[in-house]
């Protein structure tokens, strides 16, 4: 043999121990390797309808560009999550109800038209979110101090079902 065929020989077994020394003892199997996350395919824009108490996911309509992500530095106590069949959240996208009325003691009032500017005890939105395909639940949430209020849920195959109706 050539030392240059020694020499290549030696570089596969030490390649090899190597490889065997990183993934730990041997289990039988393959090595485990941690799952992906998710990737997001395109987004959704969900018109999201209702009052500060209950929120639901009235339309959808998917679209094939990536999602913008969330605005810098943007934060609100009002979220729609996104969450697999596992329960891992997938995205969190807080939602700007600035422009409605939403403190409890404004439920039910009809709308107040103040010049040029209206405000609304009714929720009527329209909410980008990224569009995957492992989605299981989007859940509509507002917090308050500790306390998270569920407001609404809606399965991943109805979401997909709306966006598949052409609405």
């Amino acid at each position: 043999m050539q030392p240059s065929h020694l020499l290549g020989f030696g570089a596969l077994l030490a390649g090899l121990w190597l490889l065997s020394v990183a993934n730990g003892p041997s289990t039988g199997g393959a090595p485990s390797v941690p799952p992906l996350p998710p990737v997001a395919n395109g987004h959704y824009v969900l018109v999201v309808e209702g009052d500060r108490d209950q929120l639901s996911i009235t339309h959808a309509s998917p679209k094939p560009d990536p999602w913008a992500g969330v605005p810098k530095g943007f934060s609100s106590k009002w979220t729609l999550t996104v969450q697999d069949a596992g329960g891992a959240t997938l995205a969190e996208v807080p939602l700007d109800l600035s422009k409605f009325a939403v403190a409890a003691a404004e439920k039910g009032r009809p709308l107040k038209v103040e010049g040029c500017i209206v405000r609304d005890s009714h929720i009527a939105m329209l909410v980008n979110v990224p569009r995957f395909d492992a989605a299981a639940t989007y859940t509509l949430t507002r917090r308050e101090g500790d306390t998270v209020h569920a407001l609404g849920t809606a399965t991943g195959s109805h979401v997909r079902e709306l966006a598949g109706s052409g609405r």
